[in-house]
């Protein structure tokens, strides 16, 4: 990955918008949270700008363009936050995927949804006597953000996961530590990087070749997309050179990722009004 994100801001966007304005199509995907909205203390207030979503319902409508966001949220959370009608939604890190023309829902994610439920469910009983530990439930996943914990209630809020896995019903699972966070998540060989390839090859079938794809990401959870899709796409990590990335190119925030956008919805304009 290349260090001077000014650099690569500039590069990427003529590239893409030179791309764009002579014929060439755009598979566009991109997280939420951290890429399209900054990383806020309450996951509930991470809003997208008015702004944002012109321009992504902008590149929905333009004819040579598609758009996916793939996020760890749930499915109809990322959905209804975004609320551009005509992308692809991708919840779950990728394990259900719905949008114009694709559908798909991870089966042995699936058939450890009870196992998931069931351990929402009790750790939801146990966050009550946790200050500061809050359980959000998806419907493939849970995320158990301890931000406002206190040290001492960190150390009971691992003791309780614990026990909670341990007398749980029998089934894999795998944990992730994320920003001020755990992932709970079902253990089978899937993450946003299998998920970006299924919409790529979906992308493929419905864009005029030739068509290049980009992925757009900020965390741990999108560089295992950014290492599937070596030689498939074009892939930016967000944030600052200090974090390693297996990404081409690198935008230092949300702002970089938004200036982006701005100057592909004038590159497909320009495309549409020639």
């Amino acid at each position: 990955m290349r260090k001077d994100s000014g650099e690569d801001a500039v590069v990427l966007a003529d590239w893409l918008s030179h791309w764009l304005s002579g014929g060439g199509s755009l598979l566009f995907m991109t997280d939420y949270d951290g890429t399209l909205t900054p990383h806020v203390p309450d996951p509930t207030a991470a809003r997208l700008e008015p702004g944002v979503r012109r321009h992504l319902s902008a590149l929905v409508r333009a004819p040579n363009v598609r758009l996916a966001v793939i996020s760890g949220r749930d499915l109809g959370d990322v959905a209804q936050r975004v609320a551009v009608p005509g992308a692809v939604y991708a919840g779950c890190h990728g394990f259900v995927i719905d949008g114009p023309g694709i559908a798909f829902s991870h089966p042995e994610a699936l058939a450890q949804q009870p196992i998931v439920r069931a351990l929402g469910e009790a750790l939801a009983r146990r966050a009550s006597s946790i200050p500061g530990m809050r359980v959000e439930t998806k419907r493939l996943g849970l995320t158990v953000h301890y931000r406002h914990m206190s040290d001492a209630g960190r150390r009971a809020f691992e003791i309780e996961l614990a026990r909670a896995i341990n007398q749980g019903p029998s089934g894999r699972l795998k944990l992730f530590h994320g920003t001020k966070a755990v992932e709970i998540l079902p253990q089978v060989g899937w993450s946003k990087g299998h998920c970006a390839l299924r919409i790529r090859e979906w992308a493929r079938g419905v864009l005029p070749p030739p068509m290049v794809s980009v992925y757009v990401g900020d965390d741990w959870t999108d560089e295992l997309a950014f290492g599937k899709l070596v030689g498939q796409a074009i892939t930016v990590r967000v944030g600052p050179p200090e974090a390693a990335s297996r990404a081409m190119y690198r935008l230092d925030g949300v702002e970089g990722v938004h200036r982006l956008l701005e100057r592909l919805v004038e590159a497909s304009s320009r495309r549409g009004a020639a």
